[in-house]
């Protein structure tokens, strides 16, 4: 709508609501200023609407004072008037935002289906069984060995209150669902950023000349250097062994491949039948467990951990790979309607984004692809 538009309906409106206005107060005493009359003149209406943005709030105030005995009715007036105005206005807009919503090329879905990436969100599951869902709240937990936990939305973390001797059969497990990451401190210092459908069993307390912890799903670890105890991290496909370091590992079951990217350090990665590999930071191995075989390539670790700081970023990757991953953040399902799309590569980088349709609309750019969401589902299709 044209602001011509707007003008000219509400000044159609205004006319007719100071007529209604003005027959509910025809006994009013007569106007001595004519500010009835005044109302009424669309022109002058608008002068004042004009000057309106040279308003000096104090200065009203004390003219308002002086006068406020003499024009008692007036004000009441001039008070209704503005109030209709107001409403008129308000309905104005609302139909405006209305038409707005319902233009062509507008985002709807977004709207409709408001879709949010991941949260500080998980379950903590203690050794007796107990699960304690873990978000935005404070929560304070003590474990055997004189161990306090302490969960809030910033994570979960383990202090060992004094030196006692563990018991290493004691086993928590922390589970992060799909739309969910969580941060983990370990009692040793070590910091573990936890993505979505991720599950990490780890001890409440390390003991003897190893720390070892066991991963599904997709992690980071800032691991506190301890050369009396190496830290391990165990998948289905293999373990991962570290001295002090920061790495990214990859192995959710439904992938074809775990995939370890190391920040800095060294880390060692053993499958049990092949020699060990081990990397050198800024390298990447990826192990395909169908054939068994490791591949250790140069990477650019950026495209690979933005996720713990809320950041998604992709380089020449096949879209079906990439919709696994947003699946998992956003906790959506996905439905290809043709499968010829799953092979279409794409790059890019999106930081604090919100909703998944504002990732979702830079694959269209361009490209013969387009996405529908309903029902916390997207699906896939080629592009009219």
């Amino acid at each position: 709508m044209k602001w011509e538009e707007i003008y000219d309906r509400s000044r159609m409106v205004v006319d007719k609501a100071m007529g209604h206005l003005l027959a509910e107060v025809k006994d009013v005493e007569e106007d001595k200023d004519g500010i009835v009359e005044k109302l009424l003149d669309a022109e002058y209406v608008s002068e004042k609407l004009e000057k309106r943005k040279y308003y000096s709030g104090k200065d009203a105030f004390l003219r308002m004072k002086r006068q406020v005995e003499r024009k008692k009715r007036v004000r009441m007036i001039m008070w209704v008037a503005s109030a209709a105005c107001v409403a008129i206005v308000c309905i104005i807009l609302l139909q405006w935002k209305q038409v707005e919503v319902l233009l062509p090329g507008t985002n709807m879905i977004a709207k409709q289906e408001n879709i949010l990436p991941a949260e500080m969100k998980a379950i903590l599951v203690r050794a007796d069984g107990e699960q304690v869902v873990l978000g935005k709240g404070h929560c304070s937990l003590e474990e055997a060995g004189n161990v306090l936990i302490a969960a809030d939305s910033t994570g979960l973390e383990y202090n060992r209150l004094k030196r006692t001797m563990p018991d290493t059969t004691v086993f928590n497990q922390l589970i992060v669902p799909r739309g969910g990451l969580y941060l983990l401190v370990l009692s040793d210092g070590t910091r573990v950023w936890m993505n979505s459908d991720s599950h990490l069993k780890y001890p409440i307390m390390f003991a003897g000349d190893k720390r070892e912890v066991i991963l599904s799903g997709e992690a980071y670890f800032d691991v506190v250097k301890d050369e009396s105890a190496p830290f391990i991290v165990k998948t289905e496909s293999g373990k991962i062994e570290v001295l002090g370091t920061e790495f990214n590992i990859k192995c959710y079951s439904d992938e074809s491949a775990l995939v370890t990217t190391l920040v800095n350090g060294k880390v060692k990665f053993d499958d049990g039948m092949n020699p060990s590999v081990i990397l050198k930071p800024e390298e990447q191995l990826i192990f395909e467990k169908e054939n068994c075989q490791s591949i250790v390539r140069k990477i650019n670790v950026n495209h690979y951990i933005g996720w713990k700081d809320n950041r998604l970023s992709f380089q020449g990757e096949r879209l079906d790979m990439i919709m696994k991953t947003l699946s998992r953040w956003y906790n959506v399902e996905v439905v290809f309607e043709d499968s010829t799309l799953k092979a279409l590569e794409f790059s890019g980088n999106l930081d604090k984004f919100t909703n998944i349709q504002e990732f979702l609309s830079l694959f269209e750019l361009g490209v013969n692809v387009k996405f529908e969401i309903k029902d916390r589902t997207v699906y896939i299709r080629k592009g009219n």
